[in-house]
């Protein structure tokens, strides 16, 4: 699942010229030219819409925030795995014992929609991490996902699932240099992902992402 990309906005100014605009645009136009240009307007307002959807649908929506300091650890409870690096768990740091959604950071698994290895990512990822782990939290994403690196009896399951092939390492220069390492490793050794030929192989989630998402 991608990491957090704050959408462009416009600003209540903004919006206001922007109105102010297309009422100025209108007043020139005959009628059945109006009516042709709101029927676009009300086309193109239907499919940001269901832009906004589909985005929610991939884990993009908003959730509450995990009330925790930040690099500090904490217990959690496993409550629900989305796909190979996105959870949903109970943990010690929230207020009511609310449930979070957490981002495993410096790993990118496949989408759900890159079939098989969606799927297989996500039951790897539940075979590591078991009823209950530490997570250690590194803040929210704008969509108050909480980052964090998640551990079992000490072992760093972010890195462990790209060392086995079950993800890659996060496109992104803040990608911790051990994680990029580890995913070099596992496509040497075959590991994973990376024991059939290229052919048969997961593209990168990010670059899926730009022609399915």
């Amino acid at each position: 699942m991608k990491m957090a990309r704050k959408p462009a906005r416009l600003n209540k100014q903004q919006q206001r010229r922007l109105a102010a605009l297309f009422t100025s645009f209108l007043r020139g136009k005959k009628t059945f030219d109006k009516v042709i240009i709101l029927i676009l307007s009300g086309v193109a307002m239907l499919a940001f819409t269901a832009w906004s959807h589909k985005d929610g649908q991939n884990g993009n929506t908003r959730h509450d925030p995990f009330h925790g300091e930040i690099r500090k650890t904490y217990r959690c409870e496993l409550k629900k795995i989305y796909d190979g690096d996105t959870v949903t768990a109970r943990c010690n740091g929230q207020k009511g014992q609310q449930e979070i959604r957490i981002r495993l950071a410096g790993i990118d698994a496949p989408e759900m929609g890159q079939t098989p290895f969606g799927e297989e990512s996500r039951r790897e990822l539940g075979k590591r991490l078991g009823k209950n782990f530490d997570m250690r939290y590194l803040g929210p994403d704008y969509y108050q996902r909480s980052l964090g690196t998640l551990f079992v009896y000490g072992r760093n399951i972010n890195l462990q699932m790209v060392e086995d092939g079950y993800a890659f390492a996060y496109d992104s220069k803040d990608t911790p240099a051990a994680y990029k390492q580890a995913e070099k490793n596992a496509r040497a050794a075959r590991r994973g992902f990376w024991h059939k030929g290229k052919s048969q192989q997961p593209i990168n989630p990010k670059i899926w992402r730009r022609h399915h998402l």
